[in-house]
């Protein structure tokens, strides 16, 4: 394989870039589909021009394919990059993925073609159209369109970091080698060849079976959060009768009250009285979202149960684009931390919470600011909890950020003169 064969044909670098678009479809877009094309033809130029750079300074013949290989490879992953709202781990995961498509349509279509593997420059036929075409339609209907949820990859660094090796040390270290043995040993290079495919087959189904364990995973512990948070949300929902059932009896002496009064001072105080007692019930946000009402209702509750005023100034129209239980889970989550760390304030005038949502600039912030005492200590970018129990405890702001996360957004906390302010970012929804 000379230098000038290389440079020539750029069928690997295409090949793997249309593996990597279908594996790019089914999660979040960073622009325009129509855009496509043009990050797919720079990334061909980038391709093409560091490689004829580098390539003349290669002396072995498996060194010229090795870069030949790894620069596919790593164009495929710029592309993932530019093209989806991924992180750079998932984009790893989405390029490995796609190159062991590739792979496995290179290796049967060479078991069918004998000498394809040494003429790079060759004119795709019916053949090839068919074997490329067959495995990537299937490859994108049983792993691609499967392996995202909502969009994004729920794996590990690390299992993408595995993926990435296992894709790079068979589908580039190994095949270069195993191009060797070609001219010398047609048998055992056709032995590598039918490897090659059970490896690629092997690779891609068990990210589709790892994707599966960890969803199950993910379920049981949220199982276990529900259950550990049972008893303490049954007994929250106790004591928002009790207040509601207090109010009532307030109301119904109050009322018997006014009407032996007939000082007009004593009146207007205990119409004053009655005002109070009503206030809750005006504090109850309309914000147009049914769900954001109803937690805030619940929350409101709460707060005058345990003696905290929350404010309240949302918009709950930006928010219709969140499935109920994402919606519900996040404000509730964000108010259950901030009620926690008010009731422990022993100043009743710290004892407030403050929240809002809205939308600027095409994303939709939530934000909640309160007081808090004591010092906080940091698990990454996250504070850690403090409470003895930590294996039932903590998940508030894990299940926020995941939320987030599902949602192509993110969670940011910031603290400064005991004051406690945690934000979720998220984009507005694309427009259909």
């Amino acid at each position: 394989m000379t230098l000038a064969e290389i440079v020539q044909s750029m069928t690997l670098p295409m090949e793997v870039l249309a593996a990597v678009a279908l594996f790019c479809l089914p999660l979040r877009r960073r622009g325009r589909l129509a855009l496509w094309p043009a990050w797919y033809a720079l990334c061909i130029a980038l391709f093409y021009a560091l490689f004829s750079t580098l390539a003349p300074r290669m002396g072995p013949r498996v060194v010229l394919v090795l870069l030949y290989s790894l620069g596919s490879y790593l164009c495929g992953l710029l592309f993932a990059v530019m093209c989806c709202r991924i992180k750079v781990s998932e984009a790893l995961y989405a390029a490995s993925s796609a190159y062991l498509t590739q792979h496995l349509s290179y290796c049967l279509y060479t078991l069918m073609v004998p000498g394809s593997a040494e003429r790079l420059d060759f004119r795709p036929g019916w053949l090839y159209i068919l074997i490329y075409g067959l495995v990537y339609a299937a490859s994108y209907l049983l792993f691609a369109r499967r392996l995202p949820t909502h969009g994004r990859y729920d794996l590990k660094v690390t299992h993408s970091i595995g993926m990435t090796a296992g894709a790079l040390l068979v589908s580039l270290v190994f095949s270069s080698f195993a191009q060797q043995l070609q001219p010398e040993n047609e048998s055992l290079y056709r032995v590598s060849l039918l490897y090659a495919i059970a490896f690629c087959v092997y690779a891609l189904w068990a990210q589709l079976s790892q994707q599966k364990r960890l969803t199950l995973r993910r379920d049981l512990d949220i199982q276990q959060q529900l259950w550990a948070q049972q008893k303490v949300q049954y007994e929250t929902a106790m004591r928002n009768v009790d207040v509601i059932n207090q109010k009532c009896h307030d109301l119904k002496h109050q009322i018997a009250a006014l009407k032996l009064i007939s000082d007009d001072a004593q009146r207007d105080s205990s119409i004053h009285s009655l005002e109070q007692s009503v206030l809750i019930y005006d504090a109850i946000t309309e914000s147009g979202n049914r769900i954001l009402d109803a937690v805030l209702t619940e929350k409101t509750l709460l707060c005058e149960a345990k003696g905290i005023e929350l404010t309240c100034m949302a918009d709950g129209k930006c928010l219709e684009h969140m499935d109920a239980v994402d919606l519900y889970t996040i404000v509730g989550n964000i108010l259950d931390n901030a009620v926690e760390s008010a009731a422990q304030l022993p100043d009743p005038e710290q004892r407030t919470i403050s929240f809002m949502a809205f939308s600027r600039a095409g994303l939709i912030f939530l934000q909640v600011e309160n007081y808090y005492q004591g010092e906080l200590s940091f698990d990454g970018a996250l504070p850690r909890t403090s409470k003895a129990d930590a294996d039932y405890h903590g998940f508030g702001l894990k299940s926020i950020q995941n939320v987030a996360e599902k949602y192509g957004g993110f969670l940011t906390v910031q603290t400064e003169d005991h004051i406690f302010l945690l934000r979720v970012t998220l984009p507005e929804a694309e427009s259909k």
